[in-house]
């Protein structure tokens, strides 16, 4: 029987795809071709969302992150004088919401939601400019309270800009990387904390190899590029004077900068790192946003290592403007990953002199055409926007992503995507053993083949948290032949024969242990009952048995650990040679335990 582990969230109204195109058409006078090329409308205006980005420096950040647990994407907005602002999603539009935290009158940069403290709630992280950051930790019902000052976070007046999640030793509770813009009299230094489980944060930048004195940080971003399960940090840096770095995770739980044998150590002036899979082959490529003068970068992941894109057809994506966000989204559901790069000059305080000499700056959009590029040429993008972040949310639930902007003016610019004939689907994560907001998991699709794979981000662009809610398109395919979660705590789910158009709650570890169906006389599979994929369904066993999941209780006898390398139990080191057991004495066991473990090869 086919399993099909797919929970309907009760307070999320899902609609019909033909339902939506019909509306569509009705109410826009528009007729969408069957396939193709989708588009988008201005919808500014109509949602009205007050934002007041009109001061500061280097723009105000912003978040399109469900916070009160609805199933429905909310939306935060950062500030310059500390006035933040939260509006409440209804699958329509937005409504105010009055969020209860002390008055901080300063220039907020990065505001993220995330659950810090694994207990069902979205807590939030703020970075500020020139004050101290604040945490804040939800207590039910968004009653938020203030532990800046208790939590571990450095109380100084730093430049923080981004802040990025995510669990680098995979002990099930987010860890926090903060960027720190630093010049002159500051401490050259950015911030590592790890997260102590109990809402209490440790700082290791130091002892973990992230103490360098580095200046001029926008942002970094913990990735896993190579695919060995541990996450590393990607570090952007200004000023063409500066390499990027990258943080790679050693095997004792320190970092080492490898930026150069990667091939990202760019000198340029770079503003914002965010990762997707644009080409499809089951890794995560890399977007570097800079300055006007040497453009733009895409790094295509060969491997682990890093090589510019060629564009053998379409468009180049170098964007030669300041750039700020690139956001990465499957806006016509073709199931390859298009992008928009936010442009804008770094004071905007003075901006209306500034466009009188530079009359024209445009946002850019660039449509993905399976791995190449086609830059945007419907007139939408050529207006002067002047945007820092941006983020993407399927706002109205008719699954299509649309784009979100915290751009210069009195209102958020929001650009509504068009539906077409192009199916979705979207997944949303729960982690038991792993982080609850399953930060760092690898998720994957097939259809005949792999149809798109995304990693779980939190704070993955500059200064920007988009959705949660992982959105895959699928083009015009009828079924899903299975998706794949892989979780940091090496836990795999996998479902099988699911229906498009429709959201999905993952949770953590529901379909261990059940076997996709099998219809011939022979199941090939893995048949070994301890195995972490054992298929009780299996009659031939395939070789593909799975041992990640063992730990020494589950795994192992006594005076024996789980061995990584050999995969296989071996024998604890003693300060006595003959108790092989470690029983306290030497008997006829130990004899059977050397025995056992006769003949096998030693690790060199």
């Amino acid at each position: 029987m086919t399993l099909r582990p797919i929970f309907s969230v009760s307070n999320i109204r899902v609609f019909g795809f033909l339902r939506n195109l019909m509306l569509l058409c009705v109410q826009l006078g528009i007729v969408l071709g069957l396939s193709g090329q989708s588009n988008f409308l201005n919808v500014s205006n109509q949602l009205n969302i007050v934002s007041d980005q009109t001061g500061g420096y280097l723009g105000a950040g912003m978040s399109v992150a469900d916070f009160n647990g609805d199933g429905i994407d909310d939306l935060s907005l950062a500030h310059h004088e500390g006035q933040l602002k939260f509006y409440l999603g209804n699958g329509v539009g937005f409504s105010d919401y009055l969020l209860n935290l002390s008055d901080y009158p300063y220039e907020a940069k990065s505001i993220i939601w995330v659950d810090i403290d694994n207990d069902g709630d979205q807590d939030l992280f703020i970075t500020y400019r020139l004050e101290p950051n604040r945490m804040y930790l939800n207590q039910g019902d968004l009653f938020m309270e203030d532990v800046s000052n208790s939590c571990g976070i450095l109380m100084a007046d730093r430049r923080s800009y981004g802040a990025s999640f995510g669990d680098y030793d995979n002990d099930g509770f987010v860890d926090l990387f903060v960027a720190n813009y630093v010049s002159g009299s500051d401490e050259p230094f950015n911030e590592l904390y790890h997260n102590l489980g109990n809402g209490q944060f440790e700082e290791v930048t130091f002892e973990l190899g992230m103490g360098q004195p580095l200046s001029q940080n926008f942002q970094g971003h913990w990735v896993d590029f190579n695919q060995d399960g541990l996450l590393d940090l990607h570090l952007i840096r200004d000023r063409l004077c500066f390499e990027n770095y990258y943080y790679e995770q050693q095997l004792d739980g320190t970092f080492e900068n490898t930026a150069h044998a990667r091939g990202l150590d760019l000198s340029v002036n770079a503003m914002c790192t965010s990762a997707a899979d644009f080409d499809r082959d089951n890794d995560q490529d890399l977007y570097i946003a800079a300055g006007m003068f040497e453009g733009n970068f895409l790094m295509v992941n060969e491997g682990g290592n890093f090589e510019p894109y060629e564009a053998d057809t379409g468009d180049s994506v170098e964007v030669h403007l300041t750039s700020w966000a690139s956001t990465w989204f499957d806006a016509d559901n073709d199931g390859w990953e298009d992008l928009h790069v936010c442009t804008g000059f770094s004071v905007y305080t003075n901006y209306p002199t500034i466009l009188s000499q530079y009359p024209d700056v445009p946002d850019q959009f660039f449509w993905n055409q399976e791995g190449a590029f086609e830059e945007d040429d419907s007139g939408l993008f050529d207006a002067n926007v002047l945007s820092f972040s941006s983020a993407s949310s399927d706002y109205n639930l008719d699954g299509f992503p649309d784009l979100f902007s915290n751009a210069v003016g009195d209102f958020v610019y929001v650009l509504k995507a068009l539906p077409n004939m192009n199916r979705w689907l979207k997944v949303h994560l729960e982690g038991t053993v792993s982080n609850r907001d399953g930060i760092g998991a690898r998720i994957r699709v097939f259809r005949n083949g792999l149809l798109g794979s995304k990693m779980t981000y939190c704070g993955e662009n500059f200064l920007s948290q988009s959705s949660r809610w992982e959105h895959f398109g699928i083009g015009l395919s009828t079924v899903v032949d299975s998706l794949v979660i892989d979780w940091p705590s090496g836990i795999t789910d996998r479902y099988y024969g699911l229906d498009p158009n429709q959201s999905i709650m993952a949770l953590e570890g529901e379909t261990v242990g059940v076997s996709p169906p099998c219809t011939g006389e022979v199941c090939p599979g893995c048949t070994y009952a301890l195995a972490c994929n054992f298929d009780s369904n299996a009659s031939l066993d395939d070789g593909t048995c799975d041992f990640s999941c063992w730990t020494d209780a589950v795994a192992c006898g006594g005076g024996t650990f789980w061995d990584e390398g050999l995969q296989q139990c071996v024998l604890e080191p003693s300060d006595c040679a003959t108790d092989l057991n470690q029983d306290g004495m030497t008997s006829v066991l130990d004899l059977l335990v050397f025995l056992i473990a006769f003949d096998n090869q030693c690790p060199e």
